[in-house]
């Protein structure tokens, strides 16, 4: 029984996508990442903790207690009365809450342009390494 035919405009189709276009994913995908996804890091802010909180109103910070050294995130902060208030993850229900004497450094998560830059050159370095891969193994066509 011989093949069905093949429709000469999805036979073009096909051959174009699968030659032409093959790193174009690979450049959608990076400039998702660069543009969407930038890197952050904490920033230790000198302003005491409670001006902070009032005045700038960050999603999160990190709170370095001076008591026992540990660090805590802190989601949705808010100043009460002599304390720090928020959620330990951003769908926590139950509240921590630390004093504000016992905080000895407070940190905010700020976007960082060189940590950005350094993701963003080594996704391109993968893509072409990918690209030049592919490239060497694409042979003749029969």
């Amino acid at each position: 029984m011989p093949p069905p035919p093949r429709h000469p405009l999805l036979h073009r189709r096909i051959r174009r996508f699968g030659t032409a276009h093959r790193g174009a994913p690979a450049r959608a995908m990076l400039a998702l990442l660069l543009g969407s996804a930038g890197c952050k890091g904490w920033h230790v802010e000198t302003v005491p903790p409670a001006e902070l909180v009032e005045q700038r109103k960050p999603e999160v910070v990190r709170i370095d207690r001076s008591s026992d050294s540990s660090s805590v995130v802190m989601y949705s902060p808010m100043v009460v009365r002599d304390s720090l208030r928020g959620l330990p993850t951003e769908l926590a229900i139950r509240a921590i809450t630390v004093p504000l004497g016992d905080i000895k450094a407070i940190a905010v998560r700020q976007f960082s342009l060189g940590k950005t830059l350094l993701l963003g050159l080594a996704i391109a370095g993968g893509v072409l390494a990918y690209e030049l891969l592919q490239s060497l193994n694409t042979g003749p066509t029969f």
